[in-house]
């Protein structure tokens, strides 16, 4: 039985979750995925599309000619995804809480261990 409580005591220590904590990964999960789904869902082009990932990222800078009719929707494009990255951190920040909320309870109600 002492076998069993120093490898789960080590076990928990050298855990990747602990080292970073799991409430942050919530956020940095929950910011990617909104930045995911913004990216998506991002508006197009007339006769053209949704324009490529380097051209929503420099914000339509980079175009030339006739292109920079495309500059305000890359414009809006970034505005999407930052807006998505925004929304999707503040959910992950609630979810991180209502995960501590869980796991306090779940220390409040567990049994003493017996000697």
């Amino acid at each position: 039985m002492l076998t069993g409580k120093i490898f789960m005591t080590n076990r928990r220590h050298n855990s990747f979750f602990e080292g970073i904590g799991i409430r942050s990964m919530f956020i940095v999960i929950f910011a990617a995925l909104g930045g995911g789904v913004a990216y998506l869902l991002r508006p197009a082009v007339p006769l053209i599309g949704q324009l490529p990932f380097s051209i929503v990222m420099t914000d339509g800078k980079n175009l030339h000619g006739l292109e920079r009719l495309a500059q305000p929707y890359a414009q809006q494009s970034l505005e999407y995804l930052i807006a998505g990255v925004v929304i999707g951190g503040m959910i992950g920040i609630i979810a991180s809480y209502l995960y501590a909320l869980t796991q306090d309870d779940d220390r409040h109600h567990r049994t003493p261990p017996r000697p």
